[in-house]
């Protein structure tokens, strides 16, 4: 924390007078601070307390950027009077990264996200297919074109696909007509359609419909074969429902947990480094504040990487360009520079030779590239699980 310089020479509480060099009132104990001025100035402090763009930032900047492993060795050895302390440079940039994945998905609903075209076909229940909307939009001679073959020979001169459902009915009974299921051959459907998507959004917003008549009308086996009892079963009907009517929200409350879940993660990363370097007698704190540091560069990098591929790197910056290609170079250089920072900043902290680190290095990735998988995809459940709406 910085000192305070907003002091006055009477305190704003009880009128005693006092040094400007006090903090505090010694009369009623107050701070002495004057709070009547203006809004740079209290952003400014802000700053300057909270994220610790200080002089220690400017000091921190050089060895943080191109020096691997450089300030963790300085903490270690206590020099840390100069250079921003590891949880505040972590929290910055985490900070940094964080809103820029916030700001990038901001402009992304899923009921716009769809192919030019349309496409209807898969496996569906035939019964379905009479009350489809979608299936509905076909002609008949299209119905009858795209479904499998299988069914179509079963019998003669059908010209309609009522004709067909009728027929079929008639052969096999109500009861497993409606357990049947068809193949469809992909077509894409008429101009006008409504996607899966926007359908899913009208049917979650349908106050008619029960929420297992809601998981039915996904197209679906959602079946859970006994896992889940039929409490748990309906909570999980009621959290998808939820979902596909305020999809938006349940992206921010998903990205809202993800700064929480990565910064468990930070010990968990620390634990499998002091499992490799054990004999190096290192303590583990050290293991965190590596830890620390290099996940700050690796969010200012990445954070950065993605601004330019997805904000700079775009059809209308660069029109004759193949946008999907540089795209993956950017990130591929981005990832190599990365790696390469940290990889060095093992070798710095750790000073063992090259070719060892190069394979711990990769070890330690490997096992905390599927913590982060798991840990994500607990993330996922634990959001699903507790959304609100």
């Amino acid at each position: 924390m910085i000192e305070k310089k907003r002091k006055s020479t009477t305190c704003k509480n009880c009128s005693s007078s006092l040094d400007e060099n006090y903090n505090f009132c010694p009369t009623c104990g107050q701070s002495n601070s004057d709070n009547n001025v203006t809004f740079a100035t209290l952003m400014k402090e802000f700053i300057d307390n909270y994220l610790g763009i200080d002089s220690k930032m400017a000091h921190s900047a050089v060895p943080f950027l191109i020096r691997p492993g450089n300030l963790t060795n300085r903490f270690q050895e206590g020099k840390v009077k100069h250079f921003i302390h590891p949880v505040r440079l972590y929290f910055v940039m985490s900070l940094f990264y964080f809103f820029t994945i916030s700001y990038l998905l901001s402009g992304i609903d899923l009921r716009t996200i769809q192919d030019e075209q349309i496409n209807y076909g898969g496996e569906v229940k035939f019964n379905q297919l009479k009350y489809d909307d979608r299936w509905g939009a076909l002609s008949d001679a299209k119905k009858l074109e795209i479904l499998s073959d299988s069914i179509i020979d079963q019998f003669t001169d059908i010209q309609t696909f009522d004709q067909l459902y009728d027929s079929i009915q008639s052969k096999v009974g109500l009861d497993s007509l409606k357990e049947m299921e068809v193949s469809v051959k992909s077509t894409p459907l008429p101009g006008g359609v409504e996607s899966d998507v926007e359908r899913f959004h009208r049917l979650a917003r349908d106050r008619r419909l029960t929420d297992q008549a809601f998981m039915d009308s996904l197209g679906g086996n959602f079946s859970n074969d006994g896992f889940f009892d039929e409490g748990q079963q309906a909570h999980i009907n009621s959290q998808v429902r939820k979902i596909f009517e305020n999809d938006q929200g349940f992206k921010g409350f998903v990205l809202g947990n993800l700064p929480l879940m990565m910064f468990i993660l930070i010990p968990l990363f620390a634990g499998v480094l002091k499992f490799f370097y054990v004999r190096r007698k290192h303590l583990y704190i050290k293991h965190i504040v590596h830890a620390l540091h290099v996940h700050s560069f690796a969010y200012m990098a990445y954070g950065i990487g993605l601004l330019i591929i997805f904000k700079i790197v775009t059809e209308g910056n660069f029109p004759d360009a193949n946008i999907t290609a540089w795209r993956g170079i950017i990130g591929g250089i981005f990832f190599i520079g990365v790696s390469t920072y940290v990889y060095t900043s093992f070798l710095k902290v750790y000073k063992q030779g090259w070719f060892k680190t190069l394979i711990k290095f990769n070890l330690v990735g490997l096992i905390y590239s599927v913590f982060l998988q798991l840990f994500f995809y607990l993330e996922i459940f634990i959001s699903f699980w507790y959304y609100n709406g």
